[in-house]
């Protein structure tokens, strides 16, 4: 392509300079023409000099961006692959730290990890991986939140059998009734709280499930038992941060009307 156009430009301008010399011969004579032809020719051949000079120049130039692109590419494909691996080497540092709280909260309290070995494939391919609870815990969680309400359940059942000493265990029992609460799944999710308020009576989390509960009955048609609930919850746990809106749903519940001061004596 670049020799094309070089001799595209080369071949219109000794054009130009060709016609230019005849109309001038026509005019001014032979002796005149001669001289024209010779400048004209001079002319042709700075021309083809200035041509190639450009085109060196821009070649040059070209070479020079191609390279400092090539450079500047390799610099920054050689800065991500090291932040790269800082990051994984920080992710390893942090998984180190955590490991080693945890074991001395364990040791602390005497409480068991949430972590357990488990053997995968048999014989020469057999092979140890440690599973943690904490990643069963976070693909419930995500699982949720993608709606994928059978996965979150599976997730969080699996860590209950799993770890079936956990500190955590309430809190997995609570996120069950949660996936079934949020698939409208009513009485699954009632039974799945109340084993949260029978089993897990130590927990903070109790009033939470007494509260999803008498939502639950009132979403399958048993205000009564929703009362009867709500006022368990009240007068079991009257300091828990939400028993406000426990207080507003029963007086909804039951209608209360506005008690009317008596009228003063005449």
């Amino acid at each position: 392509m670049r020799v094309g156009i070089k001799q595209a430009v080369q071949l219109a301008a000794a054009t130009i300079c060709l016609s230019l010399a005849v109309a001038c011969a026509s005019l001014f004579g032979q002796g005149t023409m001669e001289r024209d032809l010779a400048k004209t020719a001079m002319d042709i051949d700075r021309i083809y000099q200035l041509n190639t000079d450009t085109q060196k120049l821009m070649e040059a130039r070209l070479k020079e961006s191609e390279a400092k692109q090539k450079a500047d590419s390799e610099l920054i494909l050689n800065n991500l692959v090291g932040l790269e691996q800082r990051i994984a080497a920080l992710q390893e540092t942090m998984d180190a730290i955590r490991t080693q709280v945890e074991e001395l909260r364990y040791r602390a309290t005497g409480e068991t990890p949430d972590r357990v070995p488990i053997q995968l494939g048999q014989g020469d391919r057999a092979s140890t991986v440690v599973l943690e609870g904490e990643q069963l815990f976070l693909e419930g969680q995500k699982a949720l939140q993608r709606n994928d309400y059978a996965a979150a359940r599976a997730s969080f059942q699996e860590f209950l059998k799993q770890f079936p000493t956990s500190r955590r265990r309430a809190e997995a029992q609570l996120w069950i009734g949660e996936s079934s609460y949020r698939e409208k799944k009513w009485q699954e999710a009632s039974e799945a709280f109340q084993v949260v308020e029978q089993q897990y009576l130590t927990t903070p989390r109790v009033p939470e499930a007494i509260m999803k509960m008498a939502l639950c009955d009132e979403q399958l048609g048993h205000p009564d038992q929703a009362i009867a609930t709500l006022e368990r919850l009240i007068t079991n746990y009257p300091k828990w941060d939400r028993i406000q809106q426990a207080q507003e749903m029963l007086r909804r519940l039951i209608k209360v009307e506005p008690q009317v001061p008596p009228a003063p004596s005449r």
